[in-house]
Parts: C-alpha cells; sequence; structure tokens
C-alpha cells in the first residue's frame, strides 16, 4: 500500500477532530512535481544536477532560508572559471548566466530563486505549524484530565480506604505492561504501545481487578485512567503518522529533484524551532509523578539487604535506609561498614536515634499487611534463635556441668546480640 493511502487508512483510527492536522501528503507530493517541472524549465535536470558532483570547476549549493513565515530555497552555483566553459559544453550554465554580466576568469556565482520550492516549504511548515497548534490544545486537555485524575484517585486509593491494595495491583501490572517505554514516533514503536495497552486490559480483566474495586469513585477514577493511556498511544500515534509523513516527503524531494531538501529541512528547522520536542515524554512523566505516586509501591521501600519492606527503618548517616533486623544481623556478624556504600562504621555507628520514625509512619499507614507479615518472620526468626539459644545453654551445662565460665561461639553471638545498641 503507498503511503498516500496508508495515512488516509491509519487517520479513521485517530479521534474525528485530529484528522484535519494530519500532514496532507498527497498535497506536498503533487507540490513536489511542481517543483521539478520549474527546475526542468530552467534546465537544472536532476540528471544534469547529479553530474555536478563530478565536475570539479562548478559546485551546486542549496539552501533553504528565510523564517517559519518565508521560506527561500534557492540554488547557487559556482564556477572557478567560466572562460573555461566552452560554448557548447554547458549550455545549460550559459543560459543562466545574465546576458549582461561580461565572462571573465575571476570566479561566477549564479543564485537562483526557486518560487516553487518555496510554495512547497511554505506548505509544510505551515501544515507543521497547525500540528503544532493541535499539539498545545491536547496537551492543556491532557494535563487538565490528569488534575482531575489525580483527585480522584486522592480520595479513592487512601490508605483509610479499602481499595488502596487493589490500586497497588493495577500499577503494578501497569508498570509491568511498559506502554510507554519506547518514546520514539516510529511506527514499530506505536504499534508495540498499543499491544501493550491492549495487553494491560487484558489481565485488567482477567484478574477482576476493576470488580474488586468497592466504591465507584474508584470505578470512575480507573475508567478514566484507561481512557487518558489511550488517548496518549492515539496521540503518539498521529505523532508518528506526521514525522513519517514529514520525513517520506522530504526524500522524496530529494529524488526527485535532485536537491538535499532533507538536510536542509533539519538545519532549517532547528534553527526556527518548527518543532515541540518532548509532549508525548512531559505528558508521561505527568501520569508518572502525579498519578502512580499516589499508590507507593513497596518494593521502593525494601531493604536492600532481605528485599522484604524495611520495617523499623534505620536511616545511617550515608542515608541508606535497612530494616533494623539487617543491622543487628550485621553487628552480629561484625559487619560494620554500610553493605551499600561501603561507609566505614555507619552500621557500628547507628542507635536507636536512627530509627526513621517519619518514614515508619508512612509505612504503618500504606503497607499495613506488609508490615503484618514482616513482623511474623521476625517473630519466628527470634523464636529460632532463642530456641538455639536455649538448647546450646542445656548443652553446655550438660558437657561442662563443672565450668560454667565455658561459652560457645553462640552464646557469645547471643552476647553481642544483647549488646547491639540499635536494637
Amino acid at each position: 500500500m503507498k503511503f498516500g493511502k496508508q495515512i488516509e487508512t491509519a487517520a479513521y483510527e485517530l479521534p474525528a477532530d485530529w484528522r484535519p492536522y494530519l500532514i496532507h501528503y498527497k498535497i506536498l507530493k503533487k507540490l513536489i512535481r511542481l517543483v521539478v517541472d520549474e527546475l526542468e524549465s530552467r534546465g537544472l535536470s536532476t540528471k544534469w544536477i547529479s553530474t555536478l558532483d563530478t565536475k570539479e570547476a562548478m559546485k551546486l549549493d542549496y539552501s533553504l532560508d528565510g523564517n517559519v513565515e518565508n521560506p527561500h530555497p534557492c540554488i547557487k552555483i559556482t564556477v572557478d572559471d567560466p572562460t573555461s566553459i566552452p560554448p557548447s559544453g554547458e549550455p545549460i550554465l550559459l543560459k543562466l548566466i545574465p546576458e549582461t554580466q561580461p565572462i571573465s576568469t575571476q570566479p561566477l556565482s549564479i543564485k537562483i530563486e526557486l518560487v516553487r520550492d518555496s510554495e512547497f516549504f511554505h506548505r509544510l511548515l505551515h501544515e507543521l505549524s497547525h500540528a503544532a497548534a493541535l499539539h498545545d490544545t491536547e496537551k492543556r486537555r491532557f494535563l487538565g484530565n490528569i488534575h482531575d485524575l489525580e483527585g480522584q484517585l486522592t480520595v479513592a486509593a487512601s490508605p483509610h480506604k479499602s481499595d488502596l491494595y487493589v490500586w497497588r495491583e493495577i500499577f503494578h501490572l501497569y508498570v509491568e505492561a511498559a506502554i510507554f517505554k519506547d518514546m520514539c514516533d516510529k511506527q514499530e514503536s506505536c504499534k508495540r504501545s498499543q499491544e501493550r495497552l491492549q495487553w494491560f486490559t487484558e489481565e485488567l480483566s482477567r484478574m477482576n481487578l476493576a470488580n474488586k474495586l468497592s466504591s465507584k469513585r474508584s470505578r470512575a477514577a480507573l475508567t478514566m485512567f484507561l481512557s487518558i493511556n489511550t488517548q496518549l498511544v492515539q496521540f503518539k500515534q498521529f505523532q508518528s503518522l506526521n514525522q513519517t509523513a514529514m520525513t517520506k516527503i522530504l526524500k522524496k524531494h530529494d529524488k526527485r529533484s535532485g536537491l538535499s531538501a532533507t538536510s536542509e529541512f533539519s538545519t532549517f528547522a532547528k534553527n526556527n524551532a518548527v518543532f515541540l520536542e518532548g509532549i508525548l515524554t512531559s505528558l508521561f512523566n505527568a501520569v508518572q509523578a502525579r498519578i502512580m505516586t499516589i499508590v507507593p509501591q513497596p518494593d521502593d521501600y525494601d531493604c536492600p539487604v532481605c528485599y522484604s519492606i524495611a520495617w523499623r527503618p534505620i536511616r545511617l548517616q550515608c542515608g541508606h535506609v535497612f530494616c533494623v533486623r539487617c543491622l543487628i544481623k550485621a553487628h552480629r556478624k561484625q559487619l560494620y561498614d554500610c553493605p551499600v556504600c561501603r561507609m566505614e562504621f555507619a552500621v557500628g555507628n547507628a542507635d536507636a536515634k536512627n530509627l526513621d520514625q517519619s518514614l515508619q509512619n508512612f509505612m504503618l499507614l500504606y503497607f499495613p499487611k506488609e508490615i503484618k507479615e514482616k513482623r511474623k518472620e521476625n517473630e519466628r526468626e527470634q523464636a529460632a534463635l532463642n530456641k538455639q539459644k536455649i538448647c546450646t545453654k542445656r548443652y553446655n551445662s550438660t558437657l561442662y556441668p563443672s565450668r560454667p565460665h565455658i561459652t560457645t561461639a553462640t552464646t557469645q553471638v547471643a552476647a553481642r546480640d544483647n549488646n547491639c545498641v540499635i536494637m
């Protein structure tokens, strides 16, 4: 399928009010024909232009000057020694030299304004500007929707509501889906985003997460969240179609005219800030910063040693946070440096003052189930250790009834545990 037909077909997948803002590929394609006609009317055929690469005495420079409102494409032909051109050798070039201009051995420059090419770039820039206006409008609308969702979700996923853990599952699944992992505008990336969004919605259905939400506010927030992501995927598709259309039409210009429209337009666009970079990225970042953070994930608060929630979080002087149980074990093994950054004696210097009380209160509020499980684990571990101490003590008293001063490694460990200042 030709791209002109392809873009028309793909347009029907986009919202109807976005379609007029797509680049009109077929119109630009017709304008290229007029550019070629103008060049040929002046004797500047694609074939002749390509031969200049092999002629050291002549050079052709194509440039795009002016600004977004008034682009000025032109050709500049430079001849090192005009007298070296035989009358029958370069009739095209001789035709371009004004009759009033005397031919000498001095280098000669001929500048040719391209009217039809100016029309082509004026049209292309107008359509890109038109699309940029849509970008601004949609960005404001998206941010407004994100603001509304933020308000809804702050209440619906409150730690005082029963839906908190369901939302945590939803967002965990969303992160796993990685819908916008690849933010480029290529067609393959858009297709991948569509597939990942479909997978996300199917998994929501399979896990019955929507029905697990108990409040109407939560269900409405989920509908809004899915709608925002659907629109973001569509917006990515819109950007991809326009980017592809622009790339293809410039390449077609290069091929048909023999000029370097692609490279010249790239420089022109950078100098005149034609493109609005990073719009999709900024919108996705807004979702990440303002929506995803409403429901904190326990993985972000794991102890880097045991990889479970850092209950009774001890913040060392280097800033790293660990659960108290892991630091007690570190003391037991006489490992006094930070396990992460190896700051000397960071563990050894920690005491009860290193307990991060505000973080502990936050964990109690948002991770009650995880903390309950961590407490049980700690209790089981402590019970096993106590049992080992009792068994060791009985064994020692049986083996050395008249030598109570004999101690084993286990009893020494127990003594160190009792002296640990962060317990």
